[in-house]
């Protein structure tokens, strides 16, 4: 059971460290995995539907099946835009951000990343800290923490199992 936040952190070190290697090695901006990839929004330009630091889920689907109000992700040279569509104009689609005042030049589907699928607030502040050196060394001493008391406590533990058996026996 103690060992419950251990897996999870393993899986999410293990997951971004996938994407690290697959955007260095393939020079896709946007990695996927089966499908999916998870990505950090870093503007306000979705406000109030999606703030600065949360992370979105995208994934990949065929160009028919985008339709005006999905949230999607495009790409414009290497640089990544999650906004709305709004129109679709001789198979063009127009895409805005519900924060900005115009909108974005009309692009084909083969630009599309993906649909957003789903948002976790804030969760994503969390992410580009831990890519920072100083995010690093603290996850590192988390771990060393962690690992260092648990098998404290388990000692503690055992020694007061032990002195409560000998109380036991004597009375």
């Amino acid at each position: 059971m103690i060992y419950i936040p251990l897996v999870f952190l393993s899986l999410v070190i293990l997951t971004n460290f996938y994407f690290g290697i697959s955007k260095a090695v393939t020079k896709d901006p946007v990695p996927k995995l089966w499908g999916f990839a998870p990505l950090v929004v870093l503007s306000g330009s979705m406000e109030p539907a999606i703030y600065p630091g949360d992370l979105v889920v995208i994934r990949a689907q065929r160009a028919e099946r985008y339709k005006i109000g999905d949230i999607v992700t495009y790409l414009d040279g290497q640089t990544v835009f999650t906004h709305r569509i709004v129109a679709v104009e001789e198979g063009l689609y127009i895409l805005k951000g519900d924060n900005n005042n115009t909108v974005d030049d009309a692009i084909g589907p083969e630009k599309f990343e993906g649909k957003v699928l789903f948002i976790i607030p804030k969760i994503g502040l969390a992410i580009v800290f831990l890519k920072k050196p100083a995010g690093m060394a603290s996850l590192a001493l988390l771990i060393l923490i962690y690992f260092f008391f648990e098998d404290y406590f388990i000692r503690a533990k055992k020694v007061k199992r032990r002195k409560k058996g000998e109380r036991g026996e004597d009375e």
